[in-house]
C-alpha cells in the first residue's frame, strides 16, 4: 500500500527495489516521486528511465551498477512490466536479481481500468515470486480518499461547485482518478473564460460535464420538486439508460446517510423506492421495457414520496 510505503520511506528505510502496481498512472507517478524525493536524486544525472519491452537487460545493469553523480544514490526506473510475456519477466527478474548494487530500482507494472480483481491477484502473485526482495506497493484509491481529495480540491482552489456537482464527482470518478484529474481541468478551463459562476453559469456547466445533470434530477427527484420530469426529459436523449437508475440508487443512498434527512428513517418506503428502480434496471437489461416511459412514469408516482416536512406512504 501507498501509505507503508511513505511511513517506511520516513522511517528512513530505502529497498533496492520495488515494484509498483496499479490501475491509474497518476498513482504510480506519484508513488515514484514520493520514493524519488527520498532518495534526493539529482535529474538528469542520477536517474535513468527504461521501458522494459524496449529495454537491453545489458545497459539497465550496466546503469544499476553506475556510481551516483551528483547524489547519494543512483534511481533506475523500469516501466511497462505488463507489457511483457511471463517467460521474459522471469528472464529479466532473473538477471536483475543477481546483481545487487547500492541504488534503487523501481519497476511499474499498469493493468487496464476493466480488469477484473482476479486479474489483479494473478499479477501481484507473478511480481512477488519473480521480485522477492522487493516491496510490493499496490496503488488504489479508496472511496473515502477520493471524495477527501475532491473536497479539498474544491476547498483550496475555492471553487463555486453546488452540491450536484460534487456528488456527481464522487460518484462517477471514484475508480478513475485520471478522469478526475481531467474533469478538474474542465472546470477549471470553464471558470477562466467565465471569471465567476452564478446558478446560469453552473447550469452550463454541468451541461458540459458528462452526467452530472442526472443527480440534478436525482436531488429534483428526492426532494420532490416539480421539475423532475422536465429534468429527465431534456437528458434522456443524451444519457445511455442504465444510468438513471444507477444515479437515482447512489443519491437516495447518499441522503440516507443524512441524520436530518427523513429517508433516514422511512425505511419501508426507501426500501419499496429501491425495489421499483431494481425492477426496472433489471427490464432495461433485458430490453423488455421501454426506459422512457418506465422512469416517467417512476418519477411521476414517486417524487416527494420520503420527503423531509411532509406525510410519508402513498
Amino acid at each position: 500500500m501507498e501509505r507503508q510505503l511513505r511511513e517506511s520511506l520516513k522511517r528512513g528505510k530505502i529497498h533496492g527495489q520495488y515494484v509498483l502496481i496499479g490501475k491509474e498512472p497518476i498513482l504510480i507517478d506519484r508513488a515514484l516521486n514520493t520514493i524519488k524525493d527520498k532518495l534526493e536524486v539529482r535529474e538528469p544525472f542520477d536517474v535513468d528511465y527504461f521501458s522494459l519491452p524496449d529495454a537491453v537487460y545489458e545497459e539497465v545493469i550496466a546503469k544499476l551498477h553506475l556510481v551516483a553523480f551528483q547524489s547519494a544514490r543512483r534511481l533506475l526506473v523500469v516501466k511497462d512490466l505488463e507489457r511483457v510475456t511471463p517467460s521474459d519477466l522471469e528472464d529479466f527478474a532473473e538477471t536483475v536479481n543477481a546483481h545487487r548494487s547500492g541504488n534503487c530500482l523501481v519497476m511499474t507494472y499498469r493493468l487496464e481500468k476493466d480488469k477484473a480483481d482476479r486479474k489483479y491477484k494473478e499479477a501481484i502473485s507473478r511480481l512477488q515470486k519473480a521480485f522477492p526482495q522487493a516491496p510490493l506497493v499496490t496503488l488504489r484509491a479508496d472511496d473515502d480518499t477520493v471524495r477527501s481529495w475532491i473536497r479539498k480540491k474544491v476547498s483550496d482552489n475555492k471553487l463555486p461547485l453546488n452540491g450536484p456537482l460534487v456528488r456527481y464527482l464522487e460518484e462517477e470518478f471514484k475508480d478513475d482518478v485520471t478522469g478526475l484529474r481531467n474533469e478538474f481541468a474542465k472546470i477549471a478551463n470553464y471558470l477562466h473564460e467565465v471569471s465567476s459562476l452564478d446558478p446560469n453559469g453552473i447550469r452550463d456547466l454541468a451541461k458540459g460535464l458528462c452526467h452530472c445533470e442526472a443527480y440534478q434530477m436525482a436531488d429534483s427527484f428526492i426532494d420532490g420538486r416539480s421539475d423532475t420530469l422536465r429534468i429527465f426529459e431534456e437528458l434522456y436523449p443524451f444519457i445511455e439508460d442504465t444510468a438513471f437508475v444507477h444515479v437515482l440508487t447512489r443519491g437516495m443512498l447518499n441522503r440516507a446517510r443524512w441524520s436530518g434527512h427523513a429517508v433516514r428513517s422511512d425505511r419501508k418506503a426507501l426500501v419499496d423506492l429501491f425495489a421499483q428502480l431494481s425492477s426496472i434496471d433489471r427490464k432495461v437489461k433485458m430490453s423488455s421495457v421501454c426506459t422512457r416511459l418506465s422512469m416517467e412514469m417512476y418519477i411521476m408516482q414517486n417524487a416527494g414520496v420520503v420527503k423531509n416536512g411532509v406525510s410519508h406512504g402513498r
